[in-house]
């Protein structure tokens, strides 16, 4: 597992129910609040910049009760980067569905390893697409690149 991938095990790990957004700030970095803005009538969240500089940015959502909602990791991609074999390994089995307004591929875990977290979504730049013999591949100007899935342990 790469270095990311351990990262994210690690945080997954300290998931808990009712996960306090100002005392779980110092897991992620330097945050500002968007309360009293026009956005935080829709959202709240904090704008984090990361102390780990393999992402450029976090948000981290919060409720009313500020506890964390969800969490949005933007990775430095030059800094590293998960494989879809990763992501699947750390998070469980996954649902694609293209996003058609930016031409990407999002992917929406269910996680088994932890009972609060409900979900994890990704955004992948590319449009992946399925064959009719259940491989994945997607393409890059005229080439084709196939995404390699582990094998499922039983």
């Amino acid at each position: 597992m790469s270095n990311i991938g351990k990262y994210f095990l690690e945080m997954y790990e300290k998931v808990h129910n009712f996960w306090n957004v100002e005392s779980s700030l110092s897991h992620f970095g330097i945050g500002k609040s968007n309360e009293g803005s026009s956005e935080s009538k829709t959202i709240c969240r904090y704008y984090v910049e990361p102390y780990d500089k393999r992402f450029r940015q976090i948000y981290l959502n919060f409720d009313a009760n500020r506890n964390i909602d969800s969490i949005v990791w933007f990775l430095n991609k030059d800094e590293g980067e998960l494989s879809l074999a990763e992501l699947e390994k750390l998070f469980g089995t996954f649902t694609m569905r293209h996003v058609i307004y930016d031409d990407t591929t999002e992917l929406t875990f269910q996680p088994t390893q932890n009972k609060f977290i409900k979900y994890i979504q990704t955004t992948i730049s590319e449009w992946i697409e399925s064959r009719e013999d259940g491989t994945m591949f997607y393409k890059k100007g005229n080439q084709k690149f196939d995404i390699v899935l582990p094998p499922v342990l039983l």
